[in-house]
């Protein structure tokens, strides 16, 4: 007769039970990436600019193409010039600064006939540096050197325009390369008129119907681009 075989009862392996010293290691760890992440949240808080609040225009103040003092990449003024190009500029926008050549360009071959007027639209709600880097650009002005501004701060766009936290003091760096008198400078820049004139810019170029940047406006009639290559053709135009 043959023998039965007894089922093989499967081993199960007791669980260790965590030590106290262990338990209270891991509770710390826990903690401890907790705390890392709160930090890290904050830091990042700290490090992101806040967009720069610019004082409230009346909308029955705005609405002017051209402003007294207009800051000129030409030689020749408006008044004296047979055709005025007027570029409102946000310096933190991508396409400005793909722009910014072309214009220095028109305004180098058409300077002493073609008045190339530069004027602030800062969008704020998506550049938090355009107003910083705008007001840097009225305090070079103060001292004769918009043009030489704005160049620079389209020159080194991809070093500021993503950063993080205020790039006050970049922009201020290229001012003292620039040659400036700091001192005059930070007057300027700390003066309330100049956010004022920014703010000014910015309303008058919604009431004229720009909607983004770079917008132009060619003898007072806003210029529908497909290409910023179209500029130097509608300026020669212009010039007919």
């Amino acid at each position: 007769m043959p023998r039965k075989t007894r089922p093989v009862k499967s081993a199960r392996r007791k669980k260790s039970p965590v030590s106290p010293r262990a338990a209270q290691l891991i509770a710390v760890g826990v903690a401890l990436a907790f705390i890392a992440i709160i930090v890290a949240i904050v830091v990042s808080s700290l490090n992101r600019a806040e967009p720069q609040a610019l004082p409230t225009v009346a909308p029955s103040d705005a609405g002017e193409l051209l402003r007294e003092n207009p800051h000129l990449l030409s030689d020749v003024a408006p008044q004296d010039a047979d055709a005025v190009l007027v570029e409102f500029v946000d310096f933190q926008c991508p396409a400005c600064a793909t722009a910014s050549p072309i214009v220095q360009q028109v305004a180098d071959e058409y300077g002493d006939r073609l008045a190339v007027v530069v004027r602030n639209l800062p969008l704020t709600s998506i550049h938090p540096h355009a107003v910083e880097a705008a007001v840097a650009a009225e305090a070079a002005a103060a001292q004769g050197e918009f043009a030489a501004m704005y160049k620079e701060l389209f020159a080194t766009h991809q070093e500021w325009s993503s950063a993080r936290g205020d790039q006050s003091d970049t922009f201020r760096d290229l001012a003292e390369q620039l040659g400036l008198d700091m001192d005059e400078y930070d007057r300027v820049a700390d003066d309330p008129a100049t956010r004022e004139r920014i703010a000014l810019d910015q309303a008058d170029a919604f009431a004229l119907g720009a909607t983004g940047t770079p917008s132009f406006f060619l003898d007072g009639e806003l210029v529908q681009l497909n290409s910023f290559d179209d500029l130097r053709a509608a300026v020669e135009s212009a010039l007919q």
